[in-house]
């Protein structure tokens, strides 16, 4: 069997571990070929799809199975859009034909396992393993990425509270998020910060505020883990002071205001609300930007060599898929329940993992803010 790999979506630790095992098990027991298309389903819809493929071996697994990122590169090429269903499916299927691939191993997130189903549905036989730094497909306990970008968070975020408390300040960390706030809660929880806020819950500026003028009054420094996709509500009187045209600060109004950019798969890009929270706390506590400082770590973690609890999940991801390929099986992601791999519909994976599958006493315990 010749067996392709795509890797769409945003790159992470594991992807490669991925890789690597399922080159070392297809050959191995197989005898399978493996190719790598380049820029994942953007590069298998080319016009000369040749440029996009790369050969790969047992060789190249050794030397990739342990580095970091992804090295077929990515992209969020969506082939089923309303603006590409017309003629991407086809060219993709002329161009597999092409180069004589009988199968798909995708490594991504939401969108890619979306973009999975859809060649699923098409007839062209495909397996998926789920990769996420934000962790945030449902039927698996752990997505590619997460466990290394976790650790690094830590680590970060530990040193901003430390320093804060050295210095008597304020520490606002964002981290990324779109709709599940896993990546902030653990973070978050592992580097003992006093405030977490997550897209999940939502939660009043003006509760906010006091709790954080309680906290900084009591200690002198407070520290906030935020995810990226946090929401405000516009009826807040904090927020509508914000954005009146005789507001105090410009730069919150105008980032507040700004029309965000739409990636292709229709999600809003986001980044920057741990800089309007910064502002937001400057503002109503009354004090200098210079003490409330704010990080963002964001695509820092995303490009960093995997720990070996990701080493160890890409490589169980990468044999699982395929051996599902040779018991003739499409249209599944493989996963991970406890210390078992498993593997679920692709459908049953696509509706969002968030944090709201632990209960609301337990979060606010921990932390969580709403």
């Amino acid at each position: 069997m010749k067996i392709a790999f795509l890797t769409g979506g945003g790159d992470c630790a594991g992807i490669n571990s991925a890789i690597a095992r399922a080159i070392i098990q297809g050959a191995g027991k197989y005898n399978d070929t493996f190719i790598g298309v380049k820029k994942a389903f953007e590069g298998l819809a080319a016009d000369e799809v040749e440029d996009s493929v790369l050969p790969l071996d047992a060789n190249d697994a050794l030397r990739i199975f342990d580095s970091p990122s992804t090295i077929l590169g990515s992209s969020r090429f969506a082939p089923f859009s309303d603006k590409n269903k017309s003629w991407a499916p086809d060219k993709m299927l002329r161009n597999l034909n092409k180069l004589g691939v009988d199968a798909i191993i995708a490594t991504g997130g939401n969108d890619t396992v979306s973009t999975a189903l859809g060649m699923h549905k098409i007839k062209f036989p495909i397996v998926a393993i789920p990769k996420s730094i934000d962790n945030d497909i449902s039927c698996t306990d752990w997505m590619l990425g997460a466990h290394t970008a976790i650790d690094f968070a830590v680590k970060a975020f530990k040193s901003t509270s430390v320093s804060a408390e050295t210095h008597a300040r304020m520490s606002v960390n964002e981290v990324m998020g779109r709709k599940a706030g896993w990546l902030a809660f653990f973070a978050g929880v592992g580097s003992g910060a006093d405030i977490i806020l997550v897209p999940e819950k939502n939660f009043s500026l003006s509760a906010l505020m006091t709790r954080v003028r309680e906290l900084n009054d009591k200690r002198g420094y407070v520290n906030l883990v935020v995810s990226e996709g946090v929401n405000f509500n516009q009826s807040d009187p904090i927020f509508k002071k914000a954005v009146a045209a005789n507001s105090a600060d410009d730069t919150l109004r105008a980032m507040l205001t700004e029309q965000p950019e739409i990636d292709p798969h229709g999600n809003m890009k986001l980044g920057g609300v741990g800089i309007i929270i910064q502002r937001f706390i400057a503002q109503e506590l009354g004090v200098g930007l210079s003490r409330v400082r704010q990080s963002n770590v964001g695509f820092s973690l995303r490009g960093l060599a995997p720990n070996a609890f990701d080493i160890n999940l890409g490589q169980r991801f990468g044999r699982s898929a395929v051996n599902l390929l040779h018991e003739k099986k499409s249209g599944l992601m493989v996963g991970v329940r406890g210390m078992e791999i498993i593997t679920v519909p692709m459908a049953d994976a696509l509706p969002q993992f968030t944090l709201n599958a632990i209960n609301d006493e337990e979060l606010r315990d921990l932390g969580v803010f709403f």
